[in-house]
């Protein structure tokens, strides 16, 4: 299989998803999960306006970089197979909105620039994180070129923001944001979800967010079927769209955990602390009592 790092998926032949899982992405995988894990913890005091300008920085870069994938592809797709690629190259999808949410993390504020972070946060860590895992570009593109590497570093960025605003500090889960990380999700479906059924009824067959069809997800492809059967596609696609608030969830009783965890390990190294100068003290006054 011969492959130049900017080939097109139609001119590379031979290949049938053959690197999912294989030794580079495993690599890979491997590589930036300890970055994901050790670069936040040795940055984890850093500076409000420092890392206010690394989400301002990356608000910029990253919408830059997707629009030039998207173009770059599309151009191809207009070339080679004569029309728009809507199932695959829409920004419609989950991991699409980190595109939408990182300008309001950076320049917004108040309660707007909260459900921005928040959703960063909580569920951006989980759609990264799938693609980290289950990368559908693999399935199309091998991993030595241009399609895979934007993407991959697309979720990388996604996942390490998400995790470095935790571990700093800049946010601050509460339980309330089980619905404030939910709310950009639900905004954004408003505009998802009728895509959807509408470029389904055109024969286009998206997937946006998982909504229809569930592809490339475990169990999501069997209930969706149940209820396409019964003719309920709806009711499947509105379990899924709560079902992120779950996600969300689950996000938030972690930090929230995290934080308990941390005060009762703070209020013991404490009391050992004060148990150790009464100590002291007591030794001095024994000391000051046999002058």
């Amino acid at each position: 299989m011969n492959y130049n790092f900017f080939d097109y998926k139609h001119f590379i032949e031979g290949y049938h998803g053959q690197d999912f899982w294989g030794t580079a992405h495993t690599v890979f995988m491997v590589i930036a999960c300890l970055a994901i894990i050790i670069i936040p913890i040795l940055l984890r005091k850093a500076k409000e306006k420092n890392i206010d300008l690394f989400l301002k920085i990356l608000s910029i870069v990253i919408p830059v970089l997707e629009v030039f994938k998207i173009t770059w592809e599309t151009v191809w797709d207009l070339k080679v197979v004569g029309s728009f690629n809507w199932g695959g190259l829409l920004p419609l999808y989950t991991c699409s909105m980190f595109i939408f949410v990182l300008p309001f993390a950076a320049w917004a504020k108040g309660k707007v620039k909260r459900a921005a972070v928040a959703w960063l946060s909580t569920i951006g860590i989980f759609a990264g994180l799938t693609n980290f895992f289950l990368p559908p570009i693999l399935n199309t593109y091998p991993f030595w070129t241009l399609a895979t590497f934007t993407s991959l570093n697309f979720h990388f960025w996604m996942v390490f923001t998400g995790v470095f605003l935790g571990v700093t500090g800049y946010y601050k889960a509460k339980w309330s944001d089980i619905i404030t990380a939910w709310l950009p999700l639900a905004i954004f479906s408003v505009i998802v979800i009728p895509a959807n059924y509408i470029l389904q009824a055109k024969g286009h067959y998206p997937d946006y967010m998982l909504y229809m069809h569930g592809n490339g997800a475990p169990v999501l492809p069997q209930m969706s079927q149940f209820f396409i059967d019964k003719g309920l596609q709806l009711i499947y696609t509105l379990i899924v769209f709560f079902g992120y608030m779950l996600i969300g969830a689950i996000f938030v009783a972690i930090y929230r955990g995290c934080y308990a965890l941390g005060r009762k390990n703070f209020q013991l190294f404490s009391h050992k602390r004060l148990t150790e100068k009464e100590k002291n003290d007591n030794i001095i006054k024994n000391q000051e009592t046999d002058e």
